[in-house]
């Protein structure tokens, strides 16, 4: 779970920005809180702004920490520190995620100098919230040795020296982290210290691996096995008619490997059946039941591969309407309708611990679809995700939907720095009309518009 993420010298962000899933004083909708022990976090926020003022930056800078913790630095990132200030490309850039996993919580961030390519420092801390400590599970500088608390690892001297090891193999490297460097081809020192603290190196990379999801408005969800699921099948039918979209059932029925090949490019087909082989084999060696399938959207359509020992199954997903017998293919429904698939997933995994984000949440949605989708996950039972959007939809700045620590402002003025701010800030009355404050500029992120053309008249006549 996410506790907090900061973030400075990055994009449209100059001095350092905290977006906070700690929840405020507010006592109302105590159902849409996670109590943790001491801590008492929220599942859901709502980040409103102008266009350009930021929003979308946020989740720019958590999918760049991710992707750099995940494989190091690839590609030139030399223009993305915040260029509001030349002093800037001199300044590291800093990424910083509190998080919570096994129930203990962790900080892990690290600092780059952005116009280098250059990762500058990393660190890694255990927060004892009870005692309001940082308890140092390691840092580092580049060129220096790394600082490893001994006592975390029970002083253990094979896994601090395998440690030291590593880290010498790569101190001078400016490209990748350490964290990094510790989940490749690393499985040998985890099984054979399952119960040291050594597994919190891995199970930290984990979280940005499985449990961290960034949606932005071109993607959906990386789903590639949810629609396989018979059991999911049955509980999106079960919700799918409730948003209005005149979807009753969806379903999957018999298609070829000619009609999935000549919909999607041979490299990109080759990649997938390459991975589901991979997997097949891994299983057969494993003892496993090698049943491998995998879910892939081409050309509007929607199509499922499985691998059985003989040969490849492929199905493709179709649409029942309410009073219509006729099946649709998943092509003809409208770009709100395959939306909406896209994000299912955060409504039916209900047991998910994942944090999701997603830019623009209201794209092709119509506003009720906005807020169903957004009460029905507020609604969900036993459910430890995390929500976080941007999104326009002013009829979600509702106090009978929402909780006032629930809503942020990414606001920027005159072309400066990105500030992200709660409403909290600004404690107001639960019977307050905030969509209408909101629209009014009372909270900033909204346009200003310099000058206002009249409809008609000589000043919009065109010469």
């Amino acid at each position: 779970m996410l506790i907090r993420f900061k973030v400075s010298n990055f994009l449209s962000f100059d001095q350092e920005q905290e977006l906070s899933m700690i929840a405020g004083a507010t006592k109302k909708k105590e159902n849409h809180i996670i109590n943790e022990d001491s801590l008492k976090l929220l599942k859901f926020s709502a980040i409103y702004g102008a266009n350009a003022s930021g929003k979308s930056n946020l989740l720019k800078a958590i999918n760049f920490s991710k992707n750099i913790i995940l494989g190091g630095i690839k590609f030139n990132n030399s223009n993305f520190y915040c260029r509001i200030k030349d002093e800037n490309k001199n300044k590291v850039s800093s990424f910083d995620f509190e998080i919570k996993i096994h129930n203990k919580f962790y900080s892990y961030g690290f600092d780059i100098l952005l116009s280098q390519n250059s990762i500058k420092a990393e660190w890694l801390y255990e927060l004892d919230k009870d005692k309001n400590k940082e308890i140092l599970i390691f840092n580092r500088r580049l060129n220096e040795n790394i600082n490893i608390n001994k006592e975390y690892f029970d002083n253990n001297e094979d896994i601090l020296s395998r440690l030291n090891v590593y880290y010498s193999d790569m101190k001078e490297q400016d490209t990748i982290l350490f964290l990094t460097i510790m989940n490749r081809n690393k499985d040998t020192l985890y099984k054979e210290n399952i119960n040291n603290n050594v597994i919190i190196l891995k199970n930290i990379y984990n979280w940005f691996m499985n449990s961290l999801i960034i949606i932005f408005p071109q993607n959906g969800l990386d789903n590639t096995t949810f629609f396989t699921s018979q059991e999911n099948m049955e509980k999106i039918n079960k919700i799918i008619s409730k948003f209005g979209t005149g979807i009753s059932e969806c379903k999957f029925v018999d298609s070829s490997m000619q009609e999935l090949q000549a919909s999607i490019p041979p490299n990109i087909l080759k990649n997938m059946i390459d991975t589901i082989e991979g997997a097949y084999l891994n299983a057969e060696k494993n003892n496993i039941k090698p049943d491998q399938q995998a879910t892939i959207r081409v050309n509007r359509e929607m199509y499922i591969i499985n691998k059985t020992a003989n040969e490849y199954l492929v199905k493709k997903i179709v649409l029942k309407h309410k009073n219509n017998d006729s099946e649709y293919s998943f092509s003809e429904e409208s770009d709100g309708t395959q939306r909406l698939f896209d994000l299912i997933e955060i409504l039916v995994n209900e047991k998910s611990e994942r944090v999701y984000f997603i830019d623009e949440l209201d794209r092709c949605f119509h506003p009720e679809l906005t807020y169903e989708f957004i009460a029905r996950y507020l609604n969900l039972q036993d459910n430890n995700s995390q929500l976080i959007v941007t999104t326009h939809e002013s009829r979600l700045l509702n106090f009978d939907l929402l909780r006032r620590d629930e809503i942020w402002f990414a606001n920027r003025e005159k072309n400066g720095p990105t500030e992200l701010y709660s409403l909290e800030r600004y404690n107001e009355r639960f019977d307050k009309k905030i969509d209408k404050a909101y629209l009014e500029g009372r909270y900033g992120g909204v346009p200003i518009f310099e000058t206002l053309f009249p409809v008609g008249g000589e000043d919009n006549e065109r010469t």
